[in-house]
């Protein structure tokens, strides 16, 4: 699915420099071009709001910080692509409402061990539907 993303937003978008996906499959970002990294949720259930992992949010902040290029926070449900400036919601003073939850370890792995993580909020009325 991320790469069906991934050329989703290369077509919709021909003039900007083509995203490209990490190829460390332990990045914390999906994809990146001269202009943005972006780390991509799909996911199989609507929310009210969308949730962020505080040290994926932290790495990805210090990265896009290093570079010079924007986070951006993608969540895909049911084809529609929505997208929030993690550099811009922090600019504009957004609360993330932080929390600790207890969660899967991991999601994409055989781990469904709980433990807490922070996360974040994330509503759909601060993001750019694609």
């Amino acid at each position: 699915m991320q790469t069906q993303i991934v050329d989703t937003l290369n077509n919709l978008y021909p003039n900007m420099d083509k995203l490209q996906e990490s190829e460390d499959p332990f990045c914390s970002y999906d994809a990146t071009n001269d202009t943005y990294i972006v780390e991509i949720k799909s996911r199989s259930t609507e929310y009210d709001s969308w949730m962020i992992e505080k040290d994926k949010f932290m790495s990805n902040i210090e990265k896009s910080i290093e570079t010079g290029k924007a986070f951006i926070y993608l969540t895909e449900y049911n084809g529609k692509i929505m997208t929030w400036n993690i550099n811009r919601l922090i600019a504009n003073e957004t609360d993330f409402f932080w929390q600790s939850r207890p969660m899967p370890k991991t999601t994409e792995f055989d781990n469904n061990n709980t433990v807490d993580k922070e996360v974040g909020f994330l509503y759909e009325k601060d993001a750019k539907i694609h």
